[in-house]
């Protein structure tokens, strides 16, 4: 079982994967721009909370109702399509 549950599992992965991407940019350049760091930073906070909230409720709901193995078989399976799809394009494989 988790230690510390699904909410501060994906909280934390999320911040993880999405330091010094896109939004974090434009936060900055907000608040040098407005000269409200607190501001800014709470209402680009309180955007992403909305917007990644209900994937994450959501994926915890569809977690107790389809096996964590599966979900990762089919996981990997993608990802070795999108790979392939890739290395197809890049070396002209079909076409």
């Amino acid at each position: 079982p988790a230690r510390f549950g699904a909410f501060v599992t994906t909280l934390a992965a999320f911040f993880l994967v999405e330091m010094g991407d896109k939004t974090q940019v434009a936060t900055i350049a907000l608040a040098a721009h407005y000269h409200a760091v607190l501001v800014v930073a709470a209402g680009t906070t309180l955007g992403m909370m909305l917007a990644n909230g209900p994937a994450v409720f959501l994926g915890e709901a569809i977690e107790r109702r389809v096996s964590m193995k599966l979900t990762q078989t089919l996981a990997a399976l993608l990802f070795l399509v999108l790979g392939l799809w890739q290395l197809a394009e890049i070396f002209g494989w079909f076409g």
